[in-house]
């Protein structure tokens, strides 16, 4: 039972993600991570490493192209229209 579906900014290695991944509710699987971005190369092929089903964006936010992002995000809404989209920077 998904609920929350993250985009992940700011990406290294992904543990945000993974702990997004093993959040639960009810004893059941409530977050999935969907998408990530990252302008660092190294740091989106860490991700994919730890992350292989989500989405990556090797670009800086400053000039992403969001629509890629925006038809996922209207797929997803689609198929599930009550689940949440959380957009989680995480900044340093």
């Amino acid at each position: 039972m998904i609920k929350l579906l993250y985009i992940d900014l700011f990406r290294g290695a992904g543990g945000p993600s993974t702990d997004v991944e093993l959040a639960t509710l009810h004893g059941e699987k409530c977050a999935k991570v969907i998408a990530c971005v990252n302008h660092d190369p190294h740091a989106i092929a860490s991700h994919l490493a730890n992350h292989p089903e989500c989405v990556h964006f090797t670009e800086d936010i400053r000039t992403l192209n969001v629509s890629p992002i925006v038809e996922m995000v209207k797929a997803v809404r689609l198929r599930n229209p009550d689940d949440k989209i959380v957009l989680w920077a995480s900044c340093e």
